[in-house]
């Protein structure tokens, strides 16, 4: 994947033009929908935890190793960094 490729999967018309403009906004959309898809990959891991599957059920079924199953439906309160 080509660098034009990713920023257009991330920001498509909201591209500006100015590279460095883009890249910072592409990289914030990426971290943005990495927790948006941690939280709600992890609702989704808790609630088939909570039918009765075992961490290993989880891994066979979804394909997603049990330790990061396990991270995904108990993630670390997160603490505002003071930069």
């Amino acid at each position: 994947m080509t660098v034009a490729e990713a920023l257009d999967a991330l920001l498509g018309s909201d591209r500006t033009g100015d590279m460095r403009a883009d890249l910072v906004a592409g990289a914030r959309e990426a971290m943005d929908r990495r927790e948006r898809n941690t939280e709600h990959g992890g609702a989704v891991i808790a609630a088939l935890r909570a039918t009765g599957m075992s961490w290993r059920d989880v891994e066979v079924a979804t394909g997603i190793p049990r330790t990061t199953a396990q991270r995904w439906a108990e993630p670390p309160d997160r603490v505002a960094s003071e930069e």
